[in-house]
């Protein structure tokens, strides 16, 4: 056990110096040092050296599933286990920074550009070489330790602690956003917020933290038996309840862009669009089990046929039927259902990765056919279309931020209203009984062929409306703007939040479209975050973030038999077998 958790914890002090390395090659460290979380003295780039260690020491003293039983190392095993880590990763990670003064000035910059004085001076902070070393070292080594000491605090007590931290760490990133909702409301920010150095004042912090603690800690104690009394209430007296959460929410979206001002009601209304693509595909991927990679297909579509059939002569497109926007959106979603059930005509029999890769290739034909001389008199070729009119009502112009908020919002009430509809109908359940096991739905009278196609054309009409409100925002298109990138955003939104989850999708949507908007330092590294994101989701959480409850009880239910198996396994091979063999044959 003790070589097992040291092995354990060397490679996690390796791996957590490795994280810290990385993050300060890349450049993340040095621009996130101008963020203050906590006036000066915590800011986003000292997060990122102390948080590697942090994590690896949590996960280094974490249990383990071994042949079905749960291991643990005993606390006098644990905090020295995390103080090695921790003096690992800070180890290595000052022994880079010794490294880069050994070579000459200049040296190493021009292998790593990102190795900067600037960068050195944020890892050593803001002291001499060694000086900083050893600061580097001792705060690894601590952060590493109270990772470790995480893993024996009560559940109850640590879930806050961890939910806290995160929230105050997150009120400082948001400062922006909060400070101008604060004073939308006539709320005086200075006690919080620091007018001197950005970032949440000491004040401020214990505030924020403090009052997140009692919150979730009420939560947690009083929740449980509170959710039991609701469940057991009969459906009329659950109504007023549920009434009231939707009218609260529903005020609290139609004031938003009132308390946040034009900026970040334009990067909500950006939300808004990936979305609606986040529902579209959570149907195809989520709710029918159907891995589509093409997806961009869907939102160019939508965007494309918005642009042709409302714009005007000099779009750069020969048809010009001049259609209002109430008039052509219909269009666009019949043209969409027809374009899903094209692609979704051929993909019928193929399941896994070889629809994925057909599906990649249906997404790449698209943006090939509109940067083509074939369509170029329609689409406008590789220079794309123009002068697409926002839509009107009265002199409310649909292209200024906040009206253009309140029209995603309505699309995506639309799409909300219809996605939980078919989730509690009997196509949602026809959909899960395909994503279980398509052989089986099929043998008990399920049309496969027939809720596939349905599964695509819903899809593709609610992509469509996400394309089209990409062509009212931008007014005018280019083929750039529909690579498979897209398609990969919006398979990040539904796979972080949960695959078949509804507000699995509006979270996901929240955190990759919406926190890189709000914090513009982070739009230099978005494909980063997302690869990160998504690493982290699959290694610690693979239902998501929210899952939907039949996934998350599939995905138990498969780790289940995976440690029975590993136990019988130690037990008798034979027995670990016959397991197996059974498992394949249910």
């Amino acid at each position: 056990m003790q070589r097992a958790i040291a092995r354990r914890s060397v490679k996690a002090g390796l791996l957590g110096a490795l994280a810290v390395v990385y993050l300060a090659l890349v450049g993340m460290v040095q621009k996130f040092d101008a963020i203050n979380i906590v006036q000066d003295k915590l800011t986003l780039g000292r997060v990122l050296i102390l948080l590697p260690p942090v994590l690896a020491g949590f996960f280094a003293s974490a249990p383990r599933v071994r042949g079905g039983e749960v291991e643990q190392p005993a606390p006098g095993e644990a905090i020295p286990a995390g103080l090695a880590v921790g003096v690992i990763a800070g180890g290595v990670t000052a022994l880079g920074i010794a490294a880069v003064h050994i070579f000459p000035d200049g040296a190493v910059r021009n292998v790593f550009t990102s190795v900067t004085p600037q960068l050195m001076t944020v890892l050593a902070f803001q002291q001499s070489v060694w000086i900083g070393a050893a600061i580097l070292i001792a705060a690894s080594s601590g952060g590493a330790v109270a990772g470790a000491a995480l893993n024996y605090i009560p559940r109850k007590t640590r879930r806050p602690i961890q939910i806290s931290l995160a929230l105050t760490l997150l009120a400082g990133m948001l400062q922006n956003v909060l400070r101008v909702a604060l004073a939308q409301l006539g709320v005086a920010t200075d006690w919080l917020y620091s007018s001197r150095f950005g970032g949440l004042t000491y004040l401020g912090a214990v505030v924020v933290f403090l009052l997140i603690t009692i919150v979730v800690g009420l939560w947690a104690t009083k929740g449980p038996s509170l959710r039991e009394h609701v469940r057991n209430m009969p459906s009329e007296g659950r109504r007023p309840l549920v009434g009231f959460g939707a009218i609260a929410i529903a005020l609290l979206l139609l004031v938003l862009p009132w308390l946040l001002g034009s900026f970040l009601s334009l990067v909500l209304g950006r939300v808004g669009i990936f979305l609606l693509m986040g529902l579209g595909l959570n149907i195809v991927v989520g709710y029918a089990g159907l891995l589509d990679l093409g997806y961009v297909a869907f939102f160019a579509v939508g965007a494309y046929a918005t642009g042709v059939l409302t714009a005007g002569a000099h779009s750069g497109s020969s048809l010009n039927p001049g259609l209002s926007y109430v008039e052509a959106v219909p269009i666009v979603i019949v043209i969409a259902v027809v374009a899903g059930l094209l692609i979704g005509g051929p993909v019928l029999r193929l399941r896994g990765d070889y629809l994925a890769l057909v599906t990649l290739g249906f997404g790449e034909i698209a943006r090939v056919l509109v940067t083509s001389d074939w369509l170029k008199p329609f689409l406008g070729g590789a220079q794309g279309l123009i002068a697409i009119p926002a839509p009107h009502l009265g002199t409310l112009t649909f292209r200024d931020t906040q009206p253009f908020y309140y029209l995603s919002l309505g699309f995506c009430a639309i799409a909300l209203f219809v996605s939980w509809r078919l989730a509690n109908s009997r196509v949602g359940r026809a959909w899960s009984a395909m994503r279980e096991d398509e052989q089986v739905a099929e043998a008990m009278g399920i049309s496969t062929v027939k809720y596939k196609l349905l599964a695509f054309g819903t899809g593709a009409a609610i992509g469509s409306l996400s394309g089209s409100l990409f062509a009212v925002q931008i007014g005018s298109l280019s083929p750039a703007s529909f690579t498979v990138l897209v398609s990969i955003t919006a398979l990040s939104i539904v796979i972080l939040g949960g695959m078949g989850s509804i507000p699995g999708a509006i979270l996901g949507a929240l955190v990759l479209i919406g926190l890189p908007g709000f914090l513009t330092e982070f739009q230099d590294y978005q494909l980063l975050i997302y690869g990160a994101v998504l690493v982290a989701i699959m290694i610690l959480r693979p239902q998501g973030l929210i899952p939907n409850v039949r996934r998350m009880r599939e995905l138990q239910d498969e780790e289940r038999t995976q440690d029975q198996w590993l136990k019988a396994g130690e037990s008798s091979p034979d027995a670990a077998v016959a397991l197996g063999a059974g498992t394949e044959a249910t």
